[in-house]
């Protein structure tokens, strides 16, 4: 996927991020290399490598699981409510509300094909940023009630905001320009989706959650 438009949908993006001091990933300091996230994943590598970089992350997050065997639908990560197997079903929407938990599924064949050890490390906060939203734990007033495309554009777009913001700031290291690409390429894809739904229907509300989306990294700041 790739970002179509002119240069004013280039600057509209760089003003939705939070921009670091430059546009190309830097080196900061190197992720350490822990059992589960090599050439292999397991539950408990990644449980360590998100401890390694959100110490907080049970207040959010119950368990990290693969997908169960048969769900044919191929995706890096997602949530979904403690238990739930298939995160296309309704019933397995995570649970969203002050305290709540959810869980972490992820797509072993997906995240190991052709991406870098840093790819996961952004997955990984994309999904606990996710769980911080849905357990009110954001700037980011929850959605309730929405038609479930906006909820999806809506959320999508935030999480996709803050791993922008985080690999512009550094934050991954050794991550691949191709990979920075993905990501950007999502966000802008979503938050596209987001404006074309909210912001002729609903201006007032569209110029809330535009303003919020504009700082991502600073949407976590709220201490639980």
């Amino acid at each position: 996927m790739r970002i179509r438009g002119s240069a004013c949908w280039a600057r509209l993006l760089r003003n939705t991020v939070a921009a670091g001091s430059t546009a190309c990933i830097l080196a900061g300091e190197a992720p350490a290399v822990v059992n589960g996230v090599g050439s292999h994943l397991d539950p408990p590598g990644l449980i360590q490598a998100l401890a390694s970089r959100r110490p907080d992350y049970t207040r959010y997050i119950s368990s990290v699981r693969p997908l169960a065997p048969g769900v044919g639908r191929r995706l890096y990560m997602a949530l979904v409510r403690p238990g739930a197997t298939d995160p296309r079903e309704r019933g397995s929407a995570p649970f969203a509300g002050p305290g709540a938990r959810n869980d972490i599924v992820y797509d072993e064949a997906a995240i190991l094909s052709d991406h870098s050890l840093a790819w996961r490390y952004l997955l990984l906060d994309h999904e606990y940023f996710h769980a911080r939203h849905m357990a009110g734990a954001t700037l980011l007033p929850v959605p309730r009630g929405e038609p479930a495309e906006l909820e999806r554009h809506y959320n999508e777009a935030a999480a996709g905001g803050f791993n922008v913001a985080m690999a512009r700031a550094g934050q991954y290291s050794g991550l691949r320009e191709d990979e920075f690409r993905e990501a950007l390429d999502r966000l802008s894809e979503h938050y596209a989706a987001l404006r074309a739904l909210l912001k002729d229907s609903d201006p007032e509300r569209w110029s809330r959650v535009s303003e919020l989306l504009r700082e991502p990294a600073r949407l976590i700041e709220r201490a639980y």
